[in-house]
């Protein structure tokens, strides 16, 4: 997500040349050959941390079967290369109440989560901000789903800052945590309103090492990613703002003996 309008080859290659070890993946940046783009992922040294694919349509329960499928796919190709997850938005419609958008979402997840326990692939939703796409905007109701449809969560530091007792929510979260996603914000302030979106780690004014080791404290031993997206996520963004960002994430984590 941080260069959404790159293409697969673009983003290899940045990472390959930076060194990194782990990704997460769009899934759309691989449907034109989703087995031959992993098998260059794995040929580079980098193993998937996520793979984020397609959204059930809430409204339109006809479209699930559809969605599943391309969640089971999705597994499968994680299964296949030692990737840990897949991931999407919950969904949401403006016609009906949060618990009845609840209780789809809980039908149309199950087979997904189940497929996944299978496969050993974890099945996760990220809670978000974004209310175009989720009905799930706070890491305590995601906990909820989680709870009652074993589906697990991605918790971005983008949307989950500004809960209340956030250092304790992340305990009650972590058993169901497929993977934490780092990033900065401008939270703004009177005359200088806020720009929306992240901002890569030190150009915001979150306390990004300080919600590091609230998660850690909480029990969390997987990847961190990084996670940068201007409030227009299609806005194109240059190579040096990248190698700069993962310069600082990097340098963060290190610090941290991470």
């Amino acid at each position: 997500m941080c260069s959404y309008r790159w293409s697969f080859d673009q983003d290899l290659s940045l990472w390959t040349s930076m060194g990194l070890r782990h990704a997460g993946l769009l899934i759309s940046k691989l449907e034109d050959d989703p087995e031959a783009r992993m098998v260059q992922l794995s040929e580079a040294g980098i193993r998937a941390s996520t793979l984020i694919t397609e959204s059930f349509d809430l409204s339109n329960p006809d479209s699930w079967a559809k969605t599943q499928a391309a969640h089971r796919a999705a597994i499968d190709l994680m299964a296949r290369h030692g990737g840990w997850s897949i991931y999407f938005t919950p969904g949401r419609t403006t016609s009906i109440s949060w618990q009845e958008d609840f209780d789809r979402l809980a039908e149309a997840v199950a087979p997904t989560v189940a497929y996944g326990q299978e496969k050993g692939v974890l099945a996760a939703i990220e809670p978000t901000q974004r209310t175009s796409v989720s009905f799930v905007t706070s890491l305590r109701d995601a906990i909820d789903v989680a709870e009652r449809t074993g589906v697990c969560i991605v918790a971005d530091f983008a949307n989950v800052w500004m809960e209340r007792d956030l250092r304790e929510v992340f305990h009650r979260a972590m058993p169901y945590v497929a993977l934490i996603q780092i990033d900065d914000v401008i939270i703004g302030g009177r005359g200088r309103p806020a720009p929306g979106g992240r901002v890569h780690i030190g150009e915001g004014e979150l306390p990004v090492r300080r919600m590091i080791q609230d998660v850690l404290d909480a029990g969390y031993t997987g990847v961190f990613d990084l996670e940068v997206v201007a409030a227009d996520f299609t806005k194109d963004i240059s190579e040096d703002s990248l190698r700069n960002g993962i310069d600082a994430a990097s340098a963060l984590l290190k610090d941290m003996g991470i």
